[in-house]
């Protein structure tokens, strides 16, 4: 039994320091905000599909045919002549080098040898796979996959799709959901919950719904659960401002101060260890373009997190997660940045693939090279770290109950140390798990078990509540967990 105000950690779910809500206290630590490190594109330009890949979407891992799969999107409808979309299907076997299979599967310009997919609409129309994932769950072969899809007829929708290889797809016969051009689309695995976003109008613009399903077939009234707000707008204008003066930076062609502004272009949810986060693809308008209804800008993406994706928390201060490439680079992250779906774990480190696109509106003398999927890598579980530096700081848990048998830290360490104890219920540290028989950790690792001198296991009494106590001396600690 849980009482109030008492945590349930399950074996093997990271807690990290997103947010608060698991701390009691903390003193002499500062909560530092991490960027990933730009690996560059993955996937450039594909000149026999005459067009600049772009996802909504992450890699899947399929452990049958040991390789990792992503759908991009590849060809705009107006070179379809009113067919909806088709995607470029990608495999690689370490997510760096990707091969594009002759499937021989569409028909565009006059060939079909190539690596396009599609999602069958009758009428000889098609739609492209905008998000995928892969439910190892589902008794049914032929469901393996699941798909999200963007149509825009009769009216702007989502709809969805299953396959057994990704390759192959079927629509499941379902209501289209109303939306905008911009979901997105992840899993749940652990609630087995397939989770959408939407985009709908909002109080400044562009806005995010969120629907979801248990089943891939029943989905829930999609409800509104981020848009921009008035701290948003203030930042723009500075941020805006900032822009233009930068030389370094790839500069809008249309400028009308009268129309600054931000909304969010994009929203992706996915669940990650004990959190849900998000990742804001911001959209800073700067005008709009030649009669048109469409603004010029640019994007940065920002990070949120949230117990249950309808309140949310943004991180960093609303800090870029990922920020623009100066110009001169060979970047293709220089204007467009349209955020990650969801981290793909590889190992000790946490990978994410955006869209990177070098300009909005075309400026003179504009490359032909106008867009890219890029990867950048972060620490696992690295969102967020407690600092310490040569003055010791402490954080300490709210009461929890746990499963497992032992305690694991991911920090680093290596310049310093971190000791930890168990308090008991009564608010006194329990025999044998005090600060003074922590075995120092001294060093730098994703997954460093926590032993006492007299002590490697968690304590055989679990029914009672403890608090962690940990203690940080010129080192930076990440997450813990039970196993």
């Amino acid at each position: 039994m849980t009482g109030d105000g008492e945590r349930q950690f399950p074996a093997g779910e990271r807690q990290l320091f997103l947010d608060g809500d698991d701390l009691a206290r903390m003193d002499g630590l500062r909560r530092v905000f991490h960027q990933p490190r730009k690996r560059g594109a993955v996937i450039r330009r594909e000149p026999a599909l005459g067009g600049n890949p772009e996802i909504r979407s992450a890699p899947v891992w399929d452990p049958e045919a040991r390789v990792w799969k992503l759908w991009t999107i590849c060809i705009t409808p107006e070179e379809l002549h009113g067919i909806a979309g088709l995607s470029g299907y990608h495999e690689s076997q370490d997510g760096l080098h990707w091969y594009q299979p002759i499937l021989k599967e569409a028909e565009y310009l006059g060939t079909r040898e190539n690596n396009l997919v599609y999602i069958p609409m009758g009428d000889g129309c098609t739609a492209e796979i905008l998000g995928a994932v892969y439910d190892k769950s589902d008794p049914d072969p032929e469901r393996r996959y699941k798909a999200l899809s963007f149509t825009m007829a009769p009216e702007l929708a989502i709809l969805f799709a299953t396959s057994p290889d990704g390759i192959h797809w079927a629509r499941v016969d379902i209501p289209p959901i109303a939306s905008g051009d911009e979901p997105n689309f992840s899993f749940d695995e652990s609630r087995h919950l397939f989770i959408a976003t939407v985009k709908v109008p909002g109080p400044y613009g562009r806005s995010h719904a969120l629907t979801v399903s248990e089943d891939f077939e029943n989905w829930s009234e999609p409800e509104m659960v981020f848009h921009a707000d008035e701290e948003d707008q203030e930042q723009a204008r500075r941020i805006i401002a900032e822009r233009l003066a930068d030389p370094t930076l790839q500069q809008p062609v249309f400028n009308h101060p009268e129309e600054h502004g931000v909304d969010v272009y994009n929203f992706a949810i996915s669940r990650y260890e004990s959190r849900y986060i998000g990742f804001a693809s911001m959209f800073y308008h700067t005008g709009r373009a030649w009669n048109d209804r469409n603004h010029d800008g640019f994007h940065h993406v920002q990070m949120a997190c949230s117990r249950d994706m309808r309140n949310w928390r943004r991180l960093g201060e609303r800090a870029p997660f990922i920020g623009p490439s100066p110009l001169g680079s060979g970047a293709y992250d220089t204007m467009q940045i349209l955020g990650p779906s969801f981290p793909v774990v590889r190992g000790d480190q946490l990978w994410f693939y955006y869209s990177g696109i070098r300009h909005r509106w075309q400026p003179p003398k504009v490359s032909p090279e106008r867009a890219a999927i890029c990867l950048a890598t972060l620490r696992r579980d690295g969102f967020v770290s407690l600092h310490a530096g040569a003055e010791e700081g402490t954080v300490t848990t709210v009461p929890f109950h746990w499963e497992g048998e032992r305690l694991f830290l991911n920090a680093e360490a290596d310049n310093g140390e971190i000791r930890c104890e168990l308090i008991g219920s009564e608010g006194q540290p329990l025999e044998g798990y005090e600060r003074g028989n922590s075995v120092p950790l001294a060093a730098d690792g994703a997954r460093q078990p926590v032993v006492w001198r007299e002590r490697e296991f968690m304590p055989a009494d679990s029914e009672s509540p403890v608090q962690l106590q940990i203690w940080i001396r010129d080192a930076s600690l990440y997450s813990y967990w039970f196993e």
